[in-house]
């Protein structure tokens, strides 16, 4: 068979090995708290929807294309999640794009797309409700855009620049991370007009490029007025309180770590792995920006180191470094790692690389799902079915903690509406966006003689064990662990009031 035609066949290859990769074991965890953000989101009007993303902390545009991908597939929990695969199979395809328009090298192409493919941190948050595969589909085929509209010979210049500023400002309203990539994009623009004008002013304010990316970035920034009010209170709200512990010297280490493998690792136990990783990715990375000559390649580093700079300097006062809100810049550290290996002359050390980053992904992939013991693990679906089958009209039904209190309300098939134990203030970011005074108790006089209470609670994230009045008396008590660490068992409570 002919080079080229591999070639051709090749890529639609990893894109069916990739949505099988991401659609397998897709409903086998339990929903969790800020899917079920999402998921309940759309069951409000329109209006009201937006007003409570704007209590919120997130901007509006993942859960408007959502709301439409609800519209037509349901709200069902695989179709929520393959909103994410589909923009996650799309990554793929933009990294291709990308890496092809970025090094004119369309074996480095394929192989950063088999790569991302099969990135088992890349699969993980496909398989999650959130904006995070949409926003960092958005950044890499913005920056794809942003390279055709620089290039001198392209056709459409216009065309390229009006694309890059509907995907930017998309982008804007996505995630508040996608800001740090638009900086790295804005860099690369200077650094490429100046390669062309050098220290003249005069050159500059002539330069086509120049005048049009500030044209775009100016568009970008005018249709983000509308949310900028909100933009500025929900920053304020994060500032004053947040949840994300605070960096540490192995903060970065980490979080490369997981971009690899998709699994955490305990730093003062591996401190030696970590070490020995972080010297291998900076050499390759080196080793890439010495060996190619394209340009582009600044615009790659850019959009992988500033996120990070970007993000350490906004963490002095309130930490906002969380691994996973880099998933926008995974795609372009697994071109470089990709590239890197390429590069390399000698045949034999470059299959070898090859061959031990496609197995390692795989084995990743192996080791994150049996680390997961997903059939001892139901979570919150299981707890959920179970109450779904025992709980009567006239039984009550309590939750201790709002973070499990909107999951169970996403499962809820019972005639009883569940309310929240919260007799203090609730923190914002658990949730209060989506809560109405009808949805909160403050203490337990409600339930009468002889009524039936059911109480939700977990040992996980944001768990609160109340005390129940002396007069409740316990019927039965069934736990239901959730698969990951931190959402911890769902432990469920019969009583029966005397």
């Amino acid at each position: 068979m002919n080079i080229d035609i591999k070639k051709i066949i090749l890529l639609p290859f990893i894109l069916i090995i990739a949505a099988g990769l991401r659609i397998y074991n897709l409903t086998a965890i339990s929903l969790w708290h800020d899917e079920a953000f999402s998921g309940l989101l759309m069951r409000y009007d329109l209006g009201e929807m937006l007003y409570r993303i704007g209590l919120d902390v997130h901007p509006p545009f993942y859960y408007l294309v959502l709301r439409i991908w609800d519209f037509v597939f349901g709200s069902s929990l695989f179709s929520l999640r393959m909103f994410s695969v589909f923009f996650s199979i799309l990554i793929i395809l933009a990294v291709y794009l990308f890496v092809k328009q970025a090094f004119k090298n369309k074996n480095l192409a394929l192989f950063s797309s088999a790569l991302t493919a099969l990135n088992c941190f890349q699969i993980q948050y496909a398989q999650e409700a959130r904006m995070y595969t949409l926003g960092a589909f958005l950044i890499i085929i913005s920056s794809y855009f942003l390279l055709k509209a620089l290039n001198k010979n392209a056709k459409s210049p216009l065309l390229w620049w009006g694309l890059y500023i509907i995907s930017v400002s998309a982008g804007i309203y996505i995630h508040y991370y996608v800001f740090f990539s638009i900086l790295a994009q804005g860099i690369f623009v200077l650094y490429y007009v100046f390669r062309e004008s050098k220290f003249n002013i005069s050159l500059w304010l002539k330069n086509q490029n120049f005048q049009l990316a500030m044209f775009a970035y100016l568009a970008a920034a005018v249709s983000y007025l509308p949310w900028l009010k909100i933009f500025f209170r929900q920053l304020s709200q994060v500032q004053e309180s947040y949840w994300i512990p605070a960096m540490n010297i192995w903060s970065i280490p980490c979080t490369f770590y997981k971009l690899s493998t998709g699994a955490g690792i305990n730093a003062s136990e591996c401190a030696s792995i970590l070490i020995i990783m972080m010297i291998a990715i900076t050499l390759a990375i080196i080793y890439f920006l010495k060996k190619n000559k394209m340009p582009a390649k600044w615009l790659a580093l850019s959009l992988l180191i500033v996120p990070f700079i970007a993000s350490i300097a906004m963490s002095i006062k309130t930490s906002i470094y969380l691994d996973r809100y880099f998933i926008f810049v995974s795609g372009f550290y697994i071109i470089f790692i990709c590239a890197a290996i390429l590069e390399i002359k000698n045949k034999f050390i470059r299959n070898t690389l090859i061959i031990i980053t496609i197995l390692g992904s795989l084995i990743s992939f192996g080791h994150y799902w049996n680390d997961l013991d997903i059939k001892d693990k139901p979570g919150m679906a299981k707890a959920a079915a179970h109450l779904n089958q025992e709980v009567k009209p006239n039984h009550k039904i309590y939750v201790g903690s709002s973070f499990v209190y909107f999951t169970f309300k996403y499962y809820n098939k019972t005639p009883v509406q569940p309310l929240l134990f919260a007799p203090g203030e609730l923190l914002h970011f658990s949730g209060t966006a989506l809560l109405s005074p009808e949805d909160i108790i403050k203490n337990f006089e409600q339930p009468q003689k002889n009524d039936i209470v059911w109480f939700i609670n977990t040992t996980g994230f944001g768990n609160y064990q109340p005390e129940v009045p002396n007069n409740w008396i316990k019927q039965q008590e069934k736990g239901f662990q959730d698969a990951h660490p931190y959402q911890g068992w769902i432990i469920i409570t019969q009583y029966k009031v005397q």
